[in-house]
């Protein structure tokens, strides 16, 4: 009988092992890579050369060093870094795109860091978002990087922010004009009267729901269209020429392509999700725009991306589970092992027939 019992406990503790390797397996490579076979088609078409791609990451707010004391610290850094690389990496490698456009917020304690913890946050980012091919990239800061939502503008913070990704308020890839807006400290540049090409409104802020800032950046930059980040959100929203508002609406994952017309009436403005499972939110993912025919229509999707907090209640659940052999281990030598109660019961002075009456005056009477 103790035999019998030893190898189911044998048999559970296999079945275990294999379920956390299974799980694990999962969670940190498997779901990443089938990912992409929910996404949308945005390849561009091939007989269109003058097809442009851009890629939009918003709000990594990769985590500091002050909301959770060590040695917790470094785990949650640890996993949040490893996903933002794993789901940049996929989207990357599925989009491949010509420019990158990162929306601010790219730290999560940027504004209140000292300098040397701010230096450190940069090496993160440039680690987790590494691209191995030439790229055109667009830094923006956030509120969370120089501050300006619920706390002074930092400008040892914004000075810092310019030096470190040093680029001009207009970066241009073929004949389309990223033109960087900050909501934060009400700045945006001015449109050259040569600019001819597709304008392309980025800022962390969104920029159309304030009545007069939003009025004097169209007036001063005349874009196709705007992008934003901040809310965490994925959606549009659409004015008409004369600054009303028409349409609000959420972009989902059963949402088809995005398509926006040159020239048109209206006006849109996106807001791109987080790319970060650390805000709380179930809507992450990466925004991915292509501009086809002479850039007269811009085609919009979001690259999903799976959900953390699922897998780490996975991990709970099976940590959970754990304890009670853990806990029972040396239950179970003592009955199983060499010396075991059980092994000395069942070979003491009357070998089994002792332990069988005993087993026997147990079982329940019988019911007529």
């Amino acid at each position: 009988m103790y035999q019998f019992l030893c190898r189911r406990r044998s048999a559970v503790a296999k079945f275990f092992i294999f379920a956390v390797f299974g799980i694990v397996l999962y969670n940190e490579w498997f779901i990443y890579s089938v990912q992409p076979i929910y996404w949308l088609d945005m390849e561009c078409p091939k007989d269109d050369i003058s097809c442009t791609k851009i890629m939009f990451i918003a709000d990594p707010q990769i985590q500091g060093e002050m909301d959770v004391a060590p040695p917790l610290s470094y785990l949650f850094n640890w996993d949040s870094d490893r996903y933002l690389k794993s789901t940049f990496r996929e989207a990357l490698k599925y989009f491949k795109p010509n420019v990158l456009v990162y929306l601010g917020d790219l730290m999560d304690e940027g504004s209140i860091s000292s300098m040397v913890q701010f230096h450190a946050y940069v090496r993160r980012l440039s680690d987790i978002f590494e691209v191995s091919y030439p790229v055109i990239q667009v830094w923006l800061p956030g509120d969370n990087d120089i501050g300006g939502e619920n706390e002074p503008i930092r400008k040892d913070k914004l000075e810092e922010f310019h030096a470190v990704f040093d680029q001009p308020s207009v970066i241009t890839y073929k004949n389309v004009s990223f033109y960087k807006v900050n909501g934060i400290t009400h700045s945006y540049p001015q449109a050259s009267e040569d600019d001819n090409g597709y304008r392309i409104v980025v800022s962390h802020y969104p920029v159309l729901w304030r009545s007069v800032f939003g009025k004097q950046v169209h007036d001063a930059i005349r874009p196709n269209v705007y992008f934003c980040a901040h809310e965490h959100k994925s959606k549009y929203v659409v004015k008409d020429r004369d600054w009303r508002n028409i349409a609000a609406r959420p972009i989902t994952s059963h949402d088809s392509v995005m398509e926006v017309a040159s020239g048109g009436e209206n006006v849109y403005e996106i807001y791109v999700p987080t790319c970060s499972y650390r805000m709380g939110t179930s809507t992450i993912g990466y925004g991915a725009a292509i501009l086809v025919n002479n850039n007269n229509m811009l085609r919009y999707g979001v690259l999903w991306s799976p959900l953390r907090f699922t897998a780490l209640f996975a991990y709970a659940i099976l940590a959970v589970c754990s304890m009670p052999p853990t806990f029972s281990g040396g239950l179970t030598s003592a009955v199983c092992g060499r010396n075991g109660a059980l092994r000395r019961r069942f070979n003491s002075d009357g070998g089994g027939e002792t332990y069988k009456a005993t087993m026997h005056r147990r079982k329940s009477p019988k019911l007529h």
